[in-house]
Protein backbone atom coordinates (compact mmCIF):
# COMPACT_ATOMS: atom_id res chain seq x y z
CA UNK A 1 0.00 0.00 0.00
CA UNK A 2 3.40 2.46 -0.35
CA UNK A 3 1.75 3.72 -3.62
CA UNK A 4 -1.06 4.76 -1.60
CA UNK A 5 0.84 6.57 0.89
CA UNK A 6 2.59 8.51 -2.53
CA UNK A 7 -0.95 9.37 -4.13
CA UNK A 8 -2.04 10.68 -0.61
CA UNK A 9 1.12 13.29 -0.19
CA UNK A 10 0.49 14.05 -4.20
CA UNK A 11 -3.29 14.52 -3.65
CA UNK A 12 -1.55 17.04 -0.33
CA UNK A 13 0.88 18.79 -2.48
CA UNK A 14 -2.60 19.72 -4.72
CA UNK A 15 -4.69 20.57 -1.95
CA UNK A 16 -2.06 22.71 -1.02
CA UNK A 17 -1.54 24.50 -4.40
CA UNK A 18 -5.14 25.10 -5.20
CA UNK A 19 -4.69 28.95 -4.69
CA UNK A 20 -1.60 29.03 -7.09
CA UNK A 21 -0.02 26.84 -10.11
CA UNK A 22 -0.57 23.25 -9.32
CA UNK A 23 2.45 21.30 -11.17
CA UNK A 24 1.19 18.16 -12.21
CA UNK A 25 4.74 17.09 -12.89
CA UNK A 26 5.18 17.90 -8.83
CA UNK A 27 2.35 15.93 -7.34
CA UNK A 28 3.72 12.77 -10.18
CA UNK A 29 7.47 12.55 -8.42
CA UNK A 30 5.88 12.93 -5.27
CA UNK A 31 3.59 9.67 -6.25
CA UNK A 32 7.25 8.27 -7.60
CA UNK A 33 5.86 7.64 -11.11
CA UNK A 34 5.44 9.25 -14.49
CA UNK A 35 3.12 11.98 -15.40
CA UNK A 36 1.73 9.48 -17.63
CA UNK A 37 0.67 6.98 -15.20
CA UNK A 38 -0.23 9.54 -12.16
CA UNK A 39 -2.49 10.58 -14.62
CA UNK A 40 -4.33 7.04 -15.05
CA UNK A 41 -3.86 6.51 -11.24
CA UNK A 42 -5.12 9.95 -10.20
CA UNK A 43 -8.29 9.47 -12.58
CA UNK A 44 -9.19 5.77 -11.17
CA UNK A 45 -8.93 6.58 -7.51
CA UNK A 46 -10.99 9.71 -8.14
CA UNK A 47 -12.85 8.64 -10.82
CA UNK A 48 -12.13 11.66 -12.63
CA UNK A 49 -8.78 13.60 -14.16
CA UNK A 50 -6.74 15.43 -12.23
CA UNK A 51 -7.52 18.72 -13.91
CA UNK A 52 -11.45 18.26 -13.18
CA UNK A 53 -10.51 17.71 -9.34
CA UNK A 54 -8.69 20.31 -9.40
CA UNK A 55 -11.19 23.07 -11.51
CA UNK A 56 -13.85 21.50 -8.70
CA UNK A 57 -12.12 21.78 -5.83
CA UNK A 58 -11.67 26.23 -6.60
CA UNK A 59 -15.09 25.88 -7.36
CA UNK A 60 -16.16 24.85 -3.92
CA UNK A 61 -14.04 27.12 -2.39
CA UNK A 62 -14.49 30.04 -4.32
CA UNK A 63 -18.49 29.69 -3.70
CA UNK A 64 -17.42 29.10 0.07
CA UNK A 65 -15.59 32.42 0.60
CA UNK A 66 -18.58 33.98 -1.75
CA UNK A 67 -20.96 32.98 0.71
CA UNK A 68 -19.02 33.61 3.99
CA UNK A 69 -17.26 36.66 3.12
CA UNK A 70 -17.68 40.09 1.15
CA UNK A 71 -15.21 39.46 -1.30
CA UNK A 72 -16.05 40.63 -4.89
CA UNK A 73 -16.18 38.11 -7.48
CA UNK A 74 -13.93 39.74 -9.66
CA UNK A 75 -11.45 38.96 -6.46
CA UNK A 76 -12.54 35.84 -6.43
CA UNK A 77 -11.76 35.07 -10.13
CA UNK A 78 -8.34 36.17 -9.88
CA UNK A 79 -7.15 34.59 -6.61
CA UNK A 80 -8.92 31.06 -8.27
CA UNK A 81 -8.36 31.27 -12.08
Amino acid sequence: MEWLTKMNEALAYIEENLEGTVDYRRAAQLACCSLTRFQRMFDFLADMPAGEYVRRRRMTLAARELKDTDIKIIDLAAKYG
